[in-house]
């Protein structure tokens, strides 16, 4: 044999063992990969506890709890069958805290987002139908744009709106527009005609509900409230006079800080105080009235269940 042939054979070994020793490398590497991406697919979810809560206060209108467990990065959640999907954003979501959401939707989903796009289903709550707000045609971007930053009117018309609506000037609803949240005016006035605000209503000037419905309260600073045939969950509170008429309905107390209050042919769940005077005819007050008693004025009324002329009302100065 030659010695060629021999120096051939004998590199042979040497070769077959460099290159085991690099499939095996290529392979460590690559289940190396495998396995670290498994390790990502597979990130663990919060230990969190949540729970949803109806608040009674208003269709659609719940509390979302956070009962236990790790603080949850409000940008990393989103929140499935509900109107304002992101309202837990920019917030540090720990234990005993809430928030306000509104179902649209009878199953309602908490996910969590994490890293090398991983997810997971935190919580699902079933809701009543009943207990749902419509899906909404607009958001915080709509209110933005429609106010130009809040600076300008805002016209929710036959559309829902799933944001609070805050802005200087005025606020009008009309032919069955929505706001899921509160309407603020810092300057202005909010007129509601067969519409609905699902949160509370703070305005500068006049508040005017005709025909519609407000699930919080009503706030007007500086001038009048009216409630014309509409409905309000909470407490309708002015600077000058409130009127409640035409089959109007107050879930809460009726304040005038500097005038009356009227109630003709509506109802008020709570009390009614007012500094100047309070009329009522055809009404039904559920608590007491707090009023000078010269300024009482009852006709064929009702008040904390008893008939006017069975009842005397409280002076608040007294």
């Amino acid at each position: 044999m030659s010695r060629l042939d021999r120096r051939d054979r004998g590199l042979s070994p040497v070769i077959g063992g460099a290159l085991l020793v690099a499939i095996v490398v290529v392979l460590a590497v690559v289940a190396g990969g495998v396995v670290l991406g498994l390790t990502e697919e597979r990130e663990p979810a919060p230990e969190v506890r949540l729970s949803l809560e109806s608040t009674g206060d208003l269709r659609g209108e719940h509390a979302l709890v956070h009962d236990h467990g790790e603080a949850l990065d409000g940008d990393d959640v989103r929140l499935r069958g509900v109107a304002n999907d992101e309202a837990l954003a920019g917030a540090d979501f720990a234990a005993a805290d809430s928030r306000r959401v509104y179902a649209t939707d009878e199953t309602v989903e908490v996910v969590w987002f994490g890293d090398h796009d991983t997810s997971y289903v935190l919580r699902e709550f079933t809701v009543d139908a009943d207990a749902t707000v419509p899906p909404p045609d607009e958001g915080c971007d709509w209110v933005d744009t429609e106010t130009s930053g809040g600076t300008d009117d805002a016209k929710v018309d036959g559309i829902v709106v799933a944001c609070d609506v805050e802005t200087d000037k005025v606020i009008e609803l009309q032919n069955g527009g929505a706001v899921v949240g509160d309407a603020v005016s810092h300057a202005k006035l909010l007129d509601l005609d067969d519409s609905r605000v699902y949160g509370d209503v703070t305005v500068e000037k006049d508040a005017n509900v005709q025909d519609g419905t407000v699930g919080g309260s009503v706030r007007a600073r500086t001038e009048t409230a009216k409630v014309d045939g509409a409905t309000v969950g909470g407490a309708v509170r002015a600077e000058k006079t409130v009127e409640v008429i035409d089959g109007g309905s107050v879930g809460g107390d009726a304040e005038s800080d500097e005038k009356s209050v009227k109630v003709l042919d509506s109802s008020v769940d709570g009390s009614v105080t007012a500094d100047e005077g309070v009329k009522l005819d055809g009404a039904t007050v559920g608590g007491d009235v707090y009023v000078d008693p010269s300024g009482f004025d009852c006709t064929d009324s009702t008040v904390d269940g008893r008939d006017c002329s069975e009842y005397s009302p409280t002076d608040p100065d007294a």
